[in-house]
């Protein structure tokens, strides 16, 4: 029996993200650096029930996208991105379109057009709620802070440097927020070519309540095996027996799910057929 229905419906996953912060956080790295693209995404914008690609001036109107604009690249378009416009100058009517747009989002009927995830950034000048980028710079200019304080200018050795960053990042940032966040991922080197974003993803994966929607964002990661192994080996309870084991670790590697009842269960949403551990035959 072909399962390549099941693969093609494996593509068909969606995974949307609002991203927030104001510009020049990093947003734009972030995103491109969890496609692996370096190409700028797709923007398109649903009116009338109709979907059409939109093209902003990047003189203009660069970053000014409409938060219900989606962001998509054509490399990896498992992921659907919304930008939040204007939301980090505190305007009250643009917070108030992001609060309407997840509570609109949060509560759509089909699974696919739903809210999944919030990824708030906000560079190191500041304190974060969740996502802290440009770490890489603030060591730099820690190291640059402990050679300008240093006696006859002597060169602090890797250690020095982490271990100063560590205790300023504990003492000046996290300890600000941590009551309020008690998750934090730090991203360093966005702009170069092989960068990842492993971390953010399963971070994300970790603060999902529902099992659907992890195996929909393991899944729209394609084959990352890093990420797969990962999941699997912090979500499965090892102390079972060795069925409801192997169920459990192969909902976190799509490329293995086969359309066979009695060796995996599987959860339908909408069309789309999912790993889980509801039933022991298939149900649609």
């Amino acid at each position: 029996m072909s399962d390549k229905p099941l693969r093609d419906a494996v593509r068909r996953l969606k995974f949307r993200v609002l991203i927030i912060g104001r510009a020049n956080a990093g947003k734009t790295s972030i995103l491109q650096r969890v496609c692996e693209t370096t190409e700028s995404p797709k923007i398109y914008r649903v009116s009338g029930g109709r979907r059409e690609e939109v093209h902003l001036d990047p003189t203009i109107e660069r970053g000014n996208h409409n938060i219900e604009d989606e962001l998509i690249f054509t490399n990896h378009e498992g992921y659907i991105f919304h930008d939040s416009c204007g939301f980090e100058a505190g305007n009250e009517d643009e917070l108030r379109t992001v609060q309407d747009f997840v509570h609109r989002k949060v509560t759509e009927r089909r699974l696919r057009d739903r809210l999944h995830a919030i990824w708030y950034c906000i560079p190191m000048e500041m304190p974060v709620i969740a996502v802290f980028t440009k770490y890489d710079q603030f060591k730099l200019d820690v190291q640059m802070d402990l050679e300008d304080e240093s006696e006859a200018n002597a060169t602090p050795t890797l250690e020095d440097i982490n271990e100063e960053a560590e205790k300023i990042f504990k003492d000046e940032y996290w300890n600000v927020i941590k009551e309020s966040s008690p998750k934090y991922v730090r991203l360093e080197n966005m702009h170069e070519p092989g960068a990842s974003c492993s971390a953010l993803i399963i971070e994300t994966a970790n603060a999902l309540d529902e099992d659907v929607l992890r195996h929909m964002l393991v899944a729209v990661q394609r084959e990352n095996l890093m990420i797969s192994v990962e999941m699997a080996v912090k979500r499965t309870r090892f102390g079972r027996d060795g069925r409801t084991i192997v169920e459990s670790c192969i909902g976190y590697f799509p490329h293995l799910w086969v359309p066979v009842s009695d060796l995996i269960g599987q959860w339908c949403a909408e069309d789309l057929w999912l790993p889980c551990h509801c039933c022991s035959s298939a149900c649609k």
